[in-house]
């Protein structure tokens, strides 16, 4: 699961803290590595819960958007149940 929706949103986070807070930021450097490793996604909320309230909400309102302006991302992450018996 993580896989199909999982790095979609995490790369989509990861745009949004690079436009607001850029690639320097700590939190950056731990969404960035989610892509990559699920086991990661820990540091990941640590560093987003070390940040202002009012900063991580439009993140996650940047993230969102961006996932929803772009249903592609997850309909192409989708595979086809197949027929079933």
């Amino acid at each position: 699961m993580f896989d199909m929706i999982g790095k979609q949103f995490f790369s989509a986070l990861g745009e949004a803290i690079e436009r607001r807070l850029g690639r320097d930021h700590p939190c950056f450097a731990a969404v960035d590595r989610v892509a990559n490793d699920a086991g990661a996604t820990a540091e990941a909320q640590a560093a987003l819960a070390a940040l202002d309230p009012d900063m991580a909400e439009r993140l996650m309102a940047d993230a969102h958007r961006a996932l929803r302006e772009s249903p592609a991302s997850i309909l192409g992450a989708w595979r086809g149940a197949g027929l079933r018996h």
